[in-house]
Formats: structure tokens, sequence, C-alpha cells
């Protein structure tokens, strides 16, 4: 009766300041990353001319950050716990505004790999730590669904603001600027974290699982590896085909390893609690189909409709706003109502929207911006309620292990739809574009000159190269480049129907499992 009470106490108390605040400093962290991720794309193709790459060596600057990123997340997870979160979270915004500047000023190519590789992990540090502090200062679970919700609002400024001020940036002044611009926001986060924050790890000290560590390094590796440059190198490849068994050797190594460890980096049998795989795998599939559109609709507008970059990221910004605004409702409602109302619904926006998309990408701007703005609101609602069920079914001091795992499947998730749903546009494109070009390009040796071209361009991984049809193809006759030009819009155009048909297939299927799952569980 008594520990009752005190829990019902404990649910209901107003917050104090310090967790107020902590909120706010973890949420900045979490939003230079964001932020910087959008605002640099958007001035990828300034940074392609500075440095006179090619398709494959401005793959590589994304590629560095996301695998820096993917390889350090449960590491950082691990280190986060044992060593303290909040010294974890101070160290790794230093170092991620480091590596900021020094992209901003090195006209060294390689300089810029290592330093945009150091972001990647600096940024996997960064949105572990921050997650386990506010985790860890709301231990109540009413308290901890609204406090992420928040959590996510602050961060999603980031994303709200880096496609447009990325744009005017690159445009009014330099793409240098992109990365210097988190400079002031992560010296704010840092002297919140010092005020307010408090020092919070895992009661028990547990033995560093160095060999699990780095089968996990292995293994993430070889799979953003495999998914980002399958498509360029092919995926039968020798490269490809190792770094494949790479990845599977290594996944099964780690399974065996993480069940048989005393201390392992990876706690499998957190897996066991319905609610916690429940979590992990809306997450994942949500980031997936979401990251995916976003290369699609990227594409779209800067390649097919050939909108500047300022004009693409005001198209995006909707969505961006809406992510904003429906993450603290998310929140909000999941700690009166449980995680499933939220969830769901954002699961039906998800659908939704993906379904618009499929329909009006072949004929309105209007209805992709609407599409989009249903997958940012919809994504907002699923992502804070089942972070907090994931959560609150484990213990709050394996809470660094819990939110590595989690943010684990935001990374691979968002890597897998650039790659999957980038991937079935371009394999469309190689496979109708040949017949739909044959009346206009008779010549079999010509028309596959052209048809290389514009597939050797669709790199589903490249985030803001010129893709496809907007370039422009070389032909002696302008009639005919011009209509080169539209039937390859055509091709493009349907080839984007059926990715973000398969996307909207997926989150269906996902919308299904989610509905059958919330009726048979207890954890609502």
């Amino acid at each position: 009766m008594g520990a009752g009470a005190d829990t019902a106490t404990g649910e209901n108390r107003s917050w104090t300041r310090a967790q107020k605040w902590t909120i706010v400093a973890a949420g900045l962290g979490v939003f230079i990353t964001l932020h910087d991720v959008l605002v640099a794309n958007v001035a990828l193709p300034r940074i392609q001319a500075f440095y006179g790459l090619g398709e494959s060596g401005l793959q590589w600057i994304v590629a560095s950050y996301s695998m820096g990123m993917a390889i350090a997340i449960m590491p950082a997870a691990t280190v986060a716990d044992r060593f303290g979160r909040r010294r974890l979270y101070l160290s790794a915004v230093v170092v991620f505004i480091v590596a900021s500047v020094i992209s901003g000023v090195t006209s060294t190519f390689a300089v810029m790999l290592v330093a945009r590789g150091v972001q990647g992990v600096a940024s996997a540090v960064i949105t572990v730590s921050a997650l386990a502090l506010v985790s860890a200062t709301f231990p109540h679970k009413r308290q901890r669904f609204f406090a992420l919700g928040l959590f996510a609002a602050v961060a999603d400024v980031g994303l709200a603001l880096g496609p447009p001020l990325g744009g005017i940036l690159t445009e009014t002044a330099s793409w240098r600027l992109v990365f210097f611009v988190n400079v002031p926001v992560a010296v704010l986060a840092v002297g919140l974290t010092l005020r307010y924050v408090a020092e919070s790890r895992e009661s028990t000290r547990r033995v560093v699982d160095l060999p699990g560590q780095l089968l996990f390094v292995i293994t993430v590796g070889a799979f953003t590896f495999t998914v980002i440059d399958g498509h360029d190198l092919g995926w039968g490849s020798p490269t490809i085909l190792a770094t494949f068994v790479a990845f599977a050797v290594g996944l099964a190594a780690f399974i065996v390893r993480e069940l048989r460890s005393r201390s392992p980096m990876m706690d499998l049998r957190l897996f066991a609690s319905r609610a916690y795989r429940l979590g992990n795998m809306a997450i994942f599939f949500g980031m997936f189909t979401v990251y995916g559109a976003l290369l699609i609709v990227t594409q779209y507008f800067q390649n097919v409709r050939l909108y500047s970059p300022i004009e693409a990221g005001l198209l995006i910004l909707p969505s961006s706003l809406a992510s904003v605004a429906f993450s603290p409702v998310a929140g909000f409602i999941a700690a009166r109502r449980g995680a499933r109302l939220p969830a769901l619904a954002g699961q039906v926006l998800l659908v939704v929207g993906l379904a618009v998309m499929v329909v009006g990408v072949a004929h309105s701007v209007v209805a992709v911006v609407l599409g989009f703005l249903l997958l940012g609101a919809g994504l907002s609602l699923i992502i804070p309620p089942v972070q907090g069920l994931a959560l609150n079914s484990v213990p709050v001091e394996r809470a660094g292990m819990a939110s590595g795992i989690v943010a684990t499947q935001r990374g691979l998730g968002s890597t897998a739809g650039y790659a999957v749903l980038g991937t079935i546009v371009s394999v469309w494109v190689g496979i109708a574009l040949d017949g739909d070009l044959s009346r206009t390009i008779p010549d079999r040796d010509e028309r596959a000159a052209v048809v290389e071209q514009i597939v050797d361009d669709t790199n589903p991984n490249a985030f803001e190269a010129v893709v496809g049809p907007g370039r422009p193809v070389d032909h002696p006759e302008s009639d005919q480049v011009t209509t080169i030009r539209t039937v390859a819009d055509r091709t493009f155009v349907r080839g984007m129907q059926l990715s973000l048909g398969f996307a909207a297939l997926v989150a269906l299927i996902i919308l299904v499992i989610l509905i059958r799952s919330f009726r048979d569980s207890q954890d609502q």
C-alpha cells in the first residue's frame, strides 16, 4: 500500500528545474547532430564541385559519417553506462564541433573524410548518452513518456532548420558555413549540461566486452558498407560478396558471444520482453520508410523538378515542422493513455502519407509535400511512445545499453531505407529505360550509352547528388535531347512510384503487426 502510494506520488509530482533543463540540454545535443546531417546534405553538390569529386567520392562523404555512427553506437552505450553518461555526452559534443569546424576549413578531401567519420562517431555517442540521461532523470514511466516527447521536439528543431538554412548558406555565402552554424548551439548545450544535468551510470560496474565490441564493429561496418556500395560496385562483385560474408559470419559470432558473455555489450536477453521487441521494430521500420522516402523526395525536387537547394529545403520544411509539433503531443498522449494510441495513429499516417506520394509524385508537387508532411507527423507520433515503451521495459540502470540498442535501430533503419528504396528506383530505371527510349534512339549502341549514363548517375546513396533525369544528356540534336529527358523523367517517376509503393506496403505490414501486438500485449 505504501509503495503504491509512493509510486503514484512520484508519477504525478511536478518536475524540478534540473529535470526541465536536462531535457533542453540533452535535446540540443541531438539537435546539432540532426541539423548537421540535413544542412550538410543540401551543400553536397557544392562540396562535390570544390573537390572535383565523382559520384563515389561524394558518396563517401556521406558514407563515412553513417559508418562512423553505426559502428560507435553500442560501444558508446557500454562506455556511458560504466564511466558516466554526462561525462561522455559533454566530451562527444566538444568532439563533434571540433570535427565540424575541421570539415568546414579543410581543403584536403582525405581530411574531410576523416572529420566526417569522427562526426559520425561523436553523433552516436551524443544520441546514446542524451537519451540515457533523459531516461535516468525521469525514473517514473508516465513522466518519462512525456519527457521523451519534449526531448524529441527540441532535437527535431534541427530537422526543421536544416534544409532551408543549408540552402540559404550554400547559395548566398559558402558551403563551408554550414559546418559552423552548430557551434553556438553546442556551447549552450555544454553550459546547460554543466549547470543542471546530474551524472548517472550503471550501479554495477561491468567488464568492458572488447570481443563483443569488435565483432559489433565488424558486423555493422560490413553491413553498412554492403548496403551503401552494393549498387555502385555491383551486388555480385567480389568486394560486396566478401563484405556480406563478413557481415553474416560476424553477426552469428556476435550473437553467440553476447549470449555466452557474463557482461555482454548488448544484452540480447532484453529482447525477451515483447514491449522491447515491439519498440525496436517500430523504430527500425519507421526510419526505414521515412528516411528512404526522404531520399526519393530529394531526388524528385532537385532532379526531376529542378528546384534549387533553397526551394527544395522550403518544400521539405512543413514535414520538419510537423515533427517538431507532434513529438511532444505523442509524449503527452503516451503519458496518459499509453503508447498504443499515438503509435498506431502515427503508423496509419505513414501508410496514408506514402499512398498519397505514390499517386501524387506523377502529378503534383503539392501532393508530394502533403504526403511527406504526413510522414513527418507520423514518425513523430511513433518514436517517443515506442521508445518509452522499450525503455520502460528494462531496469533504469541498463538505460545506456537499452538506449544504445534503440539508437542502433534508428541508424540501421535509415541506412537500409536509403539503400533499399534508392536501389529500387535505380534498378527500375536500368530495366525500363532502354525499352522506353527505343523509339527515340533507334541505334542500340547509342541508346545503351545514354541509358548507362542515366543509370550511373542514379546513385541511390548520393543524398544530394545531381541524379539521373535532371542532368543534361549529351546528344547532338536538341529536340532529341528534350525527348530523352522527358522519357527519362517519366521512367524515373515510375521508379519512384514503385519504390514508394514498396515502402507503403512495408508500413502497412508493420501497422498490422502493431495492431495485433498491442491487442495481445499487457504493455499498453
